[in-house]
């Protein structure tokens, strides 16, 4: 169900992203000259508007992306300690059974103290 409604969504968005691009291949330059339009300061050479618009999706994801693994720094810090301490304590357990010898294991009922009965 889940497959069937991600493709309802993502196959018509897909679409309209494809028609949107092929729709949109005229060259302009984005200026970055808030005063002089004419003859601006900072200007990219023109370009298809789609570049552009990748380019934004790209970069956006990107940093996104950055964003995300700087933010969970503090969580793989945490996940790398308790995986060395786990190590640790299993080398310990380890250690602890080779020097303790094997001995014979009893039925639970045997471990039970027995009543008698008059």
């Amino acid at each position: 169900m889940k497959k069937l409604l991600a493709r309802l969504i993502w196959l018509p968005m897909g679409f309209v992203l494809v028609v949107f691009l092929v729709a949109n291949r005229t060259p302009v330059p984005i200026s970055l000259d808030p005063i002089s339009t004419e003859r601006p300061a900072l200007a990219t050479p023109p370009l298809p508007l789609w570049v552009w618009l990748l380019s934004a999706l790209f970069v956006g994801f990107f940093l996104g992306a950055a964003g995300m693994w700087v933010s969970a720094r503090d969580s793989r810090i945490a996940a790398r300690a308790n995986a060395r301490e786990l190590k640790a304590l299993r080398a310990q357990l380890a250690a602890k059974t080779a020097e303790t010898p094997a001995q014979p294991e009893s039925s639970p009922a045997e471990a039970l103290p027995t009543i008698e009965m008059r």
